[in-house]
């Protein structure tokens, strides 16, 4: 076991809102992240460990087949380091080839598999793999982005049915439900790791090597490759432990994409932690995921707020449809939850513990998160406390120095699970790390109480007359609204504001609304150099696989 590289100071406020059995600071295990995999696999090997549309994997069966890919890889000349690329559709063959890579030395990227084969120049000129792995039906894109990088030596493909059930596969195939495309040039996943699970066992240094890499940034600039140590994700599990260690959590769901941290970090490592069983969807349907959580009495979700509200209006549309009663714990991030959805979710998952976070790509991600104490007052639009050994601070945009509570500013985070560094790209690092703070580059403010608020992207700032506004307390006023069910807060250009605040509205079914009526609104419950001058209403809002809000997407518009 290892210390903390670094204690938090034991005058930090937000300790005073710990439940007490959490402690401030704890040892963490110095191991390479498929630790609680193999651990799982010795002490529980007939539990089981992955379900896919009926076929379910125990974890002896689960360990055989991440060492049998280890062994692949070693056997086609991998070595420790080396880059292997997952085009990451949620499914067995997906979850196998991340740990079976780290075992092999080498380090997985699951990678979005909608990228378009220009898309996946990039990353194949940056990453330099030798190996991707690539479901049958985005191939073509692979293949041809594979022709500029010539290193690439091998393409594995694998069909997202091959670990159906035997009767479910060949019927989803011969009723065409499945298509299976034909791979010329690529090797069967089935073949490939069609060998013995004897891999040869690498040497880690757990806070050196990279477990994990995740892309981040593509939305704004040039995307970045978080390098994530095993320590670091190790560490950030054993904070998860540590948080929730008053809460059983038997099983839980894979819906979030595996190509985010959310899927590829805490989801199926915190399972793996606990031994129990993860639920594998590859994308989102409201009711199939719903009959899913219903037949397996799913009681652990980690979901983002978009998948929540999609809950919302189908029980509001479905009123009679048995409630998920089995759910006694629910957690959100990866962007804001309104308060309309907090507190309609109680209502549908009426047994459940519901918490928010906060955390990034480069935290692993999650490191600000409500306590999980029944005393504990959820205030609507916070994110919570710092977790076990991680320090927060607010710091002014300019002068970098400390502010006091209530005031705005730049979040900085250190603790344990606090990213590497960016891939080839030493500038960026140097700028995003220093000291051990990670600038996140997100704007929020801490109360009194040490409790965290989100206010936006310092790139989503609203410069109004030298007025600085932060578009997340503008859009958290507008929620509030009983007409609205979305909306985002941009600045566009103006002569005479030099920024002019303007809300996109997506109103819900059947309501009406002007632009007169929301600024009337807005009057009674901001300040003046606040209020937007401008609304226009949409039938959706752009979002990111997570349902993000794409705030750079909606100020792209604007530019003539």
């Amino acid at each position: 076991m290892a210390n903390a590289n670094y204690y938090v100071p034991d005058n930090r406020p937000w300790f005073n809102l710990y439940d007490e059995s959490i402690e401030h600071h704890i040892d963490y295990l110095e191991e390479p992240l498929y630790y609680f995999l193999d651990k799982a696999a010795k002490e529980y090997p007939k539990n089981i460990a992955l379900s896919f549309y009926g076929t379910e994997i125990n974890y002896k069966d689960y360990k055989e087949l991440v060492d049998k890919f280890a062994h692949a890889l070693q056997l086609n000349g991998i070595h420790k380091g080396d880059r292997v690329i997952i085009m990451a559709v949620n499914c067995p063959q997906a979850i196998i080839s991340i740990y079976g890579t780290m075992k092999a030395g080498a380090i997985p990227i699951p990678l979005n598999p909608l990228y378009t084969a220009k898309e996946l120049e990039y990353f194949f000129k940056d990453l330099e793999p030798r190996i991707v792995i690539t479901p049958d039906n985005f191939y073509n894109n692979v293949f041809e982005a594979a022709k500029v990088t010539p290193q690439i030596e091998k393409i594995i493909s694998t069909n997202i049915s091959d670990y159906f059930p035997t009767i479910k596969k060949y019927l989803a195939r011969i009723l065409g439900k499945i298509k299976v495309i034909k791979c010329n040039e690529a090797i069967d996943f089935k073949e490939f790791i069609n060998v013995s699970s004897e891999y040869e066992q690498i040497n880690i240094n757990p806070k050196e090597d990279t477990a994990l890499m995740v892309y981040t940034g593509g939305t704004t600039g040039e995307p970045k490759g978080v390098m994530l140590t095993h320590y670091n994700v190790m560490a950030n599990i054993l904070n998860f432990e540590e948080w929730f260690k008053n809460v059983s959590i038997k099983s839980c769901l894979l819906v979030v994409p595996l190509f985010h941290i959310y899927g590829s970090g805490p989801i199926i490592n915190f399972i793996a932690s606990r031994c129990g069983k993860m639920v594998i969807l590859p994308k989102f349907n409201t009711k199939e995921t719903i009959k899913e959580l219903l037949k397996h009495k799913v009681n652990g979700l980690f979901c983002v707020p978009a998948i929540y509200a999609a809950f919302i209006k189908y029980y509001q549309d479905n009123p009679n449809e048995p409630k998920l009663t089995d759910v006694t714990f629910c957690a959100s991030g990866s962007t804001s939850i309104s308060s309309y959805v907090w507190k309609n979710l109680q209502k549908i998952i009426p047994n459940a513990f519901l918490i928010e976070g906060y955390g990034l790509s480069e935290t692993c991600p999650g490191v600000i998160m409500d306590p999980v104490d029944n005393k504990y007052e959820k205030r609507i639009n916070s994110v919570g406390v710092p977790m076990t050994d991680v320090d927060a601070k607010i710091i002014d945009l300019i002068t970098g120095e400390e502010l006091p509570p209530e005031k705005s500013g730049e979040i900085i985070i250190k603790g344990p699970s606090i990213f590497k560094g960016y891939w080839k790209k030493e500038e960026k690092t140097k700028k995003a790390l220093k000291d051990g703070w990670f600038y996140t580059n997100d704007i929020g403010r801490m109360d009194k109480d040490g409790i965290f608020y989100i206010e936006g992207r310092r790139d989503d700032m609203i410069n109004v007359r030298g007025e600085k506004v932060w578009p997340r307390e503008i859009e958290t006023v507008l929620e509030q609204n009983p007409k609205i069910l979305d909306v985002a807060v941009i600045g566009v250009q103006n002569d005479y504001y030099g920024q002019a605040i303007k809300a996109c509205i997506v109103l819900k079914q059947g309501f009406e609304s002007s632009e007169k009526e929301i600024i009337d609104y807005c009057k009674e419950k901001i300040a003046p150099h606040k209020i937007p001058q401008m609304v226009e209403f949409f039938k959706e809002l752009p979002k990111s696989n997570l349902g993000k809000t794409l705030h750079s997407q909606l100020r792209k518009r604007e530019i003539k």
